[in-house]
């Protein structure tokens, strides 16, 4: 710290003794590493003592860190000084150094140095953010610095501990790197700024390690596009060592007016080692919600890419600390793109929680439960499990996997279970793959198509199709490539639901061998249905080989096939057979024609379609019901005990209705619908009634005054419609289905009618006692009515004796300290209304 011998001496002669001495850093050569220890761009030192060195002070003087003692001594060389500022105490055995060169036995360069933790770091003020590699991230998906400087040198490696407006912050010393995880280079704290775009020093980022935990995490803004208006977005990453896990959650704002904000978080835990006994460890455990939010549920398989599920396994999936993860990059992928996993959803609530566990050392599996409420109240429980065999070797002979999906809406009336192979599995050999799963959906409670029911393997070939309500799988096979001549791959399929069953499958073997090729296709299809009944199954075979033959410049393939197919199905039974040779191909028919469409069903086969006959017509009371217990809506119904203060009650039926009657007798329905049709009879325009009526003590009673709506609703094109192809679903839209009717209002009429004796009558006591008010002998004065207190109030409430005595009592209550304020002079109103006020003479006690 160089300064000229005359400034700094007529600094220190004009200091008086315990005052002040300022020297601005302006006459130091290197004012930049001055300022850095100084703030205020002078060194203020107070409480000065002259020591009995030349050039030389001490006293107390503000710094970077806060308030601290100083001593700055001064060796004169010719018309220059240099200055070192030595022992500037900041507690628990810290201090700040400023040379201007080398002190004796130490090999620090001149600058501002702080020492602390037995090390000598630079300090350095804040500066921009230097460039940075968008291809090297650290663990929370952040861009690292430039490995290379502009000039081409290496990176001063030297450590610097940075000054800010709140004093002195120096990096944590430690490894850089442990196994499994990043230690970043960074504060133990990095500070707060405003919350703007990721990618640069925006937001809050907390990277704290102390073996052998470690938590680092980010809260950055996300660029928002539609269908959000800002996104707000964090990650937290957390290492124990013997666990470790993330936390992904998000605070979006729909783009929309009065659209509510929505969050979400999800994180997991895991290990391993695992935990737990040895037939079943736990190895990871995970847990999140949503408010305003919903989840997008994934088929079975399709859970291998759901990122919930995998964090089980995979914290990375959620942005766990891994080279190959940007985090935000994956909450992008979360909320983000056309098909988001966690979208907005006004109203709707979820919670999950998942576990990974092993069993015996062979099974292994993740499964997570999630609810969700609010629009339409859903249960899932999803997982994947599988094992490997043999467990010890490195060779496996198989490994199967198996996504599971299952999920329950009770309010819709819906269940769906799916099952299905990850990409994972495989049997024999590596390449032997395994795909496709099986899907059931039930429906049931109030849903349009309750009762009905699918189970579905595979794909469904073109020409089987199935109504879009029924469940969706991706084709179910296996491919094998047995070396490098043969390949193979088959494939299956099966469906199973009320009306009808349907199997298939196919085999196709391929041989190649350089010129040489040859096949092997077989294939087989069924149709069954029951009602009506009827079949149609096929299958055929066929070989064939090839070979391509070069005559000296031309190559010549000859390939020869053969195979047959055949189709049978009735009733009437018929059918065809195919012969095809290399050269020619016929076809032998043979019995009846194959059907065009199904035949039409008698009405004794298609009410095998329809509920039994007891539950057809149901009637259920609304409100007003009294009696004890549910009572019975079908079939036989008892007398109900209604209250007589009003009664609603709803009549339908599964059935579409074309007319509704009351009574028993009327012939004007009280609501027309369209005809019915019904598919399965090939009937058109055909009419049904619903008829109401009402007995009341056992007497028909009319219910043309009761009030009435009619209630509508969807019903399956395959019973009622015209077409079997129909939009909507499958559904017809908008039938009469029933009526809801509500009693008359209570006609309570203007007399309460005769009461005799008995009506009025009270129950005795029994034994009869001694009753307070009666036959008790009366203590105390005894009130009398003497007559003529009526007229004494008329005659004296106003006469002048009256309002003196009046007047005199309000004069003594003030004297009490209760002032009653101004007094009426005129009371000839109470006098005039004594005549009429009271009914009877008034009773009196002595006074």
């Amino acid at each position: 710290m160089t300064a000229r011998v005359e400034d700094i001496r007529k600094l220190l002669d004009q200091a008086a003794p315990g005052g002040v001495v300022e020297i601005p850093v302006s006459v130091f050569a290197d004012p930049e590493a001055a300022a850095l220890v100084f703030p205020g761009g002078a060194v203020r030192i107070d409480d000065t003592v002259c020591g009995s060195r030349p050039l030389s002070v001490g006293g107390r003087a503000t710094i970077t860190a806060s308030s601290a003692p100083v001593d700055v001594a001064f060796t004169v060389d010719g018309e220059w000084v240099t200055g070192t500022v030595a022992a500037v105490d900041l507690g628990e055995g810290r201090s700040l150094v400023l040379v201007d060169g080398a002190p004796e036995g130490t090999t620090l360069p001149a600058g501002a140095w702080a020492l602390a933790d037995g090390r000598a770091l630079r300090l350095t003020r804040r500066t921009p953010a230097p460039p940075t590699d968008p291809e090297r991230l650290d663990g929370l998906g952040r861009a690292l610095p430039d490995v290379k400087h502009r000039d081409g040198a290496a990176r001063d490696r030297t450590p610097q501990a940075l000054v800010t407006k709140n004093g002195i912050l120096t990096p944590r010393p430690g490894p850089r790197r442990r196994k499994g995880m990043r230690v970043l280079e960074a504060p133990s704290v990095r500070g707060w700024s405003p919350i703007g775009t990721p990618g640069g020093d925006n937001g809050l980022s907390v990277n704290y390690y102390n073996p052998p935990l470690r938590i680092a995490g980010a809260l950055t803004a996300l660029p928002a596009s539609p269908p959000y208006k800002a996104v707000v977005g964090g990650v937290l990453l957390v290492d124990t060592g013997a666990f470790n896990g993330s936390a992904m959650g998000a605070y979006v704002v729909p783009d929309g007016s009065g659209a509510d904000p929505s969050l979400f978080a999800y994180g997991s835990l895991g290990s391993q080692v695992g935990f737990g006994p040895p037939l079943f460890q736990v190895r990871g455990i995970s847990a999140g919600f949503g408010w305003n939010s919903r989840v997008r549920v994934p088929a079975a398989d399709a859970l291998g890419s759901f990122p919930f599920l995998m964090a089980l396994d995979n914290p990375g999936a959620i942005g766990a600390d891994d080279d190959e993860v940007d985090p935000l990059k994956v909450l992008g992928e979360l909320i983000g793109g056309s098909l988001p996993w966690v979208r907005p959803q006004e109203g709707d609530l979820w919670f999950a929680a998942g576990l990974a566990f092993d069993c015996f050392e062979t099974f292994s599996g993740r499964a997570m439960a999630l609810v969700q409420t609010g629009s339409d109240l859903t249960i899932s429980l999803l997982g994947a499990a599988g094992m490997q065999l043999p467990t010890k070797s490195d060779k496996k002979i198989a490994r199967v996997e198996i996504g599971i999906e299952a999920t329950l809406r009770p309010t819709a009336g819906e269940l769906s279970i799916g099952a299905a192979f990850t990409e994972k599995t495989f049997l024999i050999d590596p390449n032997c793959k395994l795909r496709g799963g099986v899907g059931m959906k039930f429906w049931f409670g109030n849903h349009p198509h309750a009762g009905d029911f699918a189970f579905l393997l595979g794909a469904i070939p073109t020409g089987r199709e199935l109504p879009v309500r029924y469940p969706r799988q991706q084709p179910a096979g296996l491919t094998w490539g047995v070396g490098s001549t043969v390949n193979i791959t088959g494939n299956a399929y099966a469906a199973f639901t009320p009306k009808s069953l349907m199997a298939g499958g196919s085999l196709d073997v391929v041989f190649q061998s350089g010129m040489l090729r040859a096949w092997l296709t077989a294939r087989v299809d069924a149709l069954l249905e029951w009602n009506p009944f009827y079949f149609d199954v096929g299958l055929g075979i066929r070989v064939g080989v090839s070979a391509t033959i070069k005559v000296w410049f031309v190559k010549i393939k000859i390939s020869v096939e053969v195979g047959v197919s055949v189709r049978i199905w009735g009733p009437a039974v018929g059918g065809e057979a195919t012969v095809h040779l290399w050269f020619i191909s016929f076809t032998i028919g043979f019995g009846a024609d194959r059907r065009n469409q199904p035949p039409p069903l008698d009405w004794g086969g298609f009410q095998g379609m329809l509920p039994p006959p007891e539950n057809m017509v149901r009637t259920a009371p609304i409100a007003g019901y009294t009696g004890e217990g549910a009572p019975a809506t079908c079939g036989d119904v008892k007398p109900w005990l209604v209250s007589n203060g009003g009664f609603t009650f709803t009549a339908d039926t599964p059935a579409p209705v074309s007319r509704v009657y009351l009574d028993q007798s009327s012939t004007t329905p009280v609501a027309t619908g369209d005809a019915v049709d019904i598919l399965p009879m090939h009937a058109r325009g055909k009419g049904s009634e619903l008829r109401v009526r009402l007995t009341y003590n056992g007497q028909a009673a009319t219910m043309t005054p009761w009030g009435r709506a009619v209630l509508r609703g969807n019903v399956p094109n395959g019973l009622w419609g015209q077409q079997p192809d129909a939009p909507n679903d499958g559904l017809i839209p908008d039938r009469i289905l029933g009526i809801r009717l509500t009693s008359p209002p209570v006609d309570h009429g203007t007399s309460t009618g005769f009461l005799d004796e008995k009506a009025i009558s009270f129950d005795p006591i029994n034994p009869d006692g001694n009753q307070p008010l009666f036959g008790e002998p009366a203590t105390g004065p005894v009130p009398t009515r003497p007559g003529g207190v009526i007229a004494a109030i008329q005659n004296d409430i106003d006469t002048t004796a009256t309002r003196n005595s009046r007047t005199a009592l309000a004069q003594a209550l003030r004297g009490l300290g209760a002032d009653l304020g101004a007094l009426d002079t005129d009371l000839s109103g109470y006098a005039n209304a004594a005549g009429t006020a009271f009914t009877a003479e008034p009773m009196l006690v002595a006074g």
